[in-house]
């Protein structure tokens, strides 16, 4: 009996071991939302690895290429962080709305995908100090369209927005405050580039989205549109681009603003903008 309750001691006494030494010594993956910084983080606060949340959309920001791999300005630009600081980077695709929720959850430890700042947001999110984007939000309609030349002339045209969107969410505004002639919101899944494509084939009147995807389809088909000024356009979206983090992962923060700063003074980011849009749309350090 002695020897067998010792024997029922010493495989308990392991499992307290082996318990003490697990929680000692962490996990990996995922993201951090509650740990301040990211996992396995060096003494100077680079990352060891990093999961990124993305929606594979709107391109050219970041889309899957014809062989199904994921490419684009951002993308290439995480890459190169990623490389220059010998990061495990790795992404999942979700839809837009999921990545919010993927960050709150802590899957992830950064999102991004052409992400305004909203001042909802802005309270429950870390925002980069440093925008790695930026253009204007303007009013576009097909070459041989002279009948819409501002919001005012949308009541009743079809424009098409993505649920949640920024442009989404103005023209549902505005079709509180104007509800005798309403803009008929096409609710599509599509990304810019692909709302674009089908207003230039007819589908739609007119679109509200960056100027930056206008020059992207220029460029990429010799499509041209007509483009117009919104005067409110903040108010639909600010113009800038920002990655995201959880509102605790100021270490994380710190370390992009200071990889983005660098890729924007070396010229780097510079280039991928005129690789995929034609033009530099960085805005200076």
């Amino acid at each position: 009996m002695k020897r067998k309750s010792r024997k029922i001691f010493l495989a308990a006494l392991s499992l307290v071991l082996a318990f003490s030494m697990t929680a000692c010594g962490g996990g990996s993956g995922g993201g951090s939302a509650d740990s301040g910084s990211a996992d396995g983080a060096a003494a100077d606060g680079t990352p060891e690895s990093l999961v990124v949340g993305i929606s594979a959309s709107p391109k050219p920001f970041n889309y899957q290429d014809e062989h199904g791999e994921l490419t684009g300005l951002e993308v290439d630009m995480l890459n190169h962080i990623a490389e220059e600081n010998n990061i495990d980077l790795s992404y999942e695709i979700t839809e837009f709305e999921s990545m919010f929720v993927g960050l709150d959850a802590g899957r992830y430890d950064l999102i991004i995908g052409n992400i305004s700042k909203k001042p909802e947001r802005e309270e429950k999110y870390l925002f980069s100090s440093e925008p790695y984007f930026k253009s204007e939000i303007a009013l576009i309609t097909a070459e041989d369209n002279t009948d819409i030349k501002s919001v005012e002339d949308l009541g009743g045209k079809k424009v098409p927005a993505g649920a949640g969107r920024a442009n989404a969410l103005f023209m549902e505004s505005y079709n509180e405050e104007h509800p005798d002639n309403p803009i008929d919101i096409q609710y599509t899944d599509a990304d810019a580039s692909a709302a674009l494509i089908d207003l230039y084939n007819g589908r739609y009147d007119a679109c509200i989205y960056n100027t930056t995807y206008v020059s992207s389809l220029t460029k990429e088909y010799g499509y041209h549109f007509n483009v117009y000024e919104i005067p409110n356009a903040d108010e639909i979206e600010k113009p800038e681009a920002w990655i995201l983090f959880s509102k605790t992962n100021t270490q994380l923060r710190d370390f992009f603003d200071e990889q983005l700063t660098k890729m924007k003074q070396d010229g780097s980011l510079s280039e991928l903008s005129i690789k995929y849009f034609g033009e530099d749309y960085i805005p200076e350090a």
